[in-house]
């Protein structure tokens, strides 16, 4: 039984893939540095398709969660391609029959913190003593893969182990 998190992003694309133990088999970021253009969207589509497959067999999925796109006026531009993205991927974890819980960020920090306000410092802070971390979590990005696994975990009635190893992140994947 292996949960995702995912937040689908036109640069970084985040993930991690743990056990029900909240054993984590997978904490990284699809990342893409080239500058591309429209028609490169269906080959980056392709790979990150590709790439899901692959993550897929190896660790078989019962649950996904997929973080909503938040709007601001900086991103609108990127919102196309980001769709396309969580569609592709909520189709494909759908096949597989597996659950899909999808939250926006505030929804996550107010699951947390009780307010959907909450700066990116305090999740981390809440992180490293949720999970009895040496250090804050860095980026933020690995706060929120985290934090999304301890949501999976307690909408599953699953028990917390707070001995995590977090020497793995980042664990970046070029496409």
């Amino acid at each position: 039984m292996f949960f995702y998190w995912i937040d689908p992003g036109i640069r970084k694309l985040w993930f991690a893939i743990i056990d029900k133990n909240l054993k984590i088999y997978e904490l990284g970021a699809i990342i893409n540095e080239l500058e591309w253009d429209r028609i490169d969207n269906a080959r980056r589509l392709a790979d990150i398709e590709i790439f899901f497959q692959k993550m897929i067999e190896k660790y078989p999925p019962s649950w996904v969660c997929i973080e909503k796109l938040f709007f601001t006026k900086y991103n609108q531009n990127n919102a196309e391609f980001v769709y396309w993205v969580r569609g592709i991927l909520l189709s494909k974890f759908y096949q597989q029959n597996c659950k899909i819980l999808e939250l926006t960020p505030k929804e996550i920090k107010k699951f947390i913190t009780w307010t959907g306000l909450a700066k990116k410092e305090l999740m981390q802070k809440t992180v490293k003593k949720l999970f009895k971390l040496t250090q804050l979590p860095q980026p933020h990005d690995a706060a929120d893969a985290l934090w999304m696994a301890y949501i999976i975990a307690k909408k599953n009635n699953i028990h917390i182990n707070p001995a995590i190893n977090f020497q793995k992140f980042p664990n970046l994947h070029n496409l």
